[in-house]
């Protein structure tokens, strides 16, 4: 019995502490795990006006970014809360940074304002 719980408290203390299990958590998502979970990695989702939307962040700093008809590449830097882009050409390259909460699988993306931006529900 006593070592039955004494393992239990264990993986229960463990997987509170690694972040490959933190990171399946409901509730906001930090920029280091936005790098640690999405580099690298075809994200996959739709934006706030329902178009398909492929956004990819590498490790070097770069981005690119499909959605309905607009093709775009730039650079991404992690953000408290989130992630910041900047694009060629969409906003006339100023940068905006994004907030990222977690519901389920579905990654959620809202503008600076709070507004929906889009989400994703593809890492592949």
């Amino acid at each position: 019995m006593f070592r039955t719980s004494a393992l239990a408290l264990v993986v229960v203390a463990v997987s509170t502490l690694h972040p490959a299990v933190s990171h399946a958590q409901d509730g906001p998502v930090s920029g280091k795990e936005v790098q640690e979970t999405w580099v690298g990695k075809d994200l996959v989702g739709t934006t706030a006006s329902g178009s398909r939307v492929l956004m990819r962040l590498e490790q070097d700093g770069k981005a690119t970014l499909s959605a309905g008809n607009t093709n775009d590449s730039g650079t991404w830097r992690p953000y408290d809360t989130g992630y910041c882009t900047t694009w060629k050409t969409i906003r006339a390259g100023q940068e905006r940074c994004f907030t990222v909460t977690r519901a389920a699988a579905v990654f959620k993306v809202a503008n600076p304002d709070g507004s929906p931006s889009g989400q994703f529900t593809s890492i592949k």
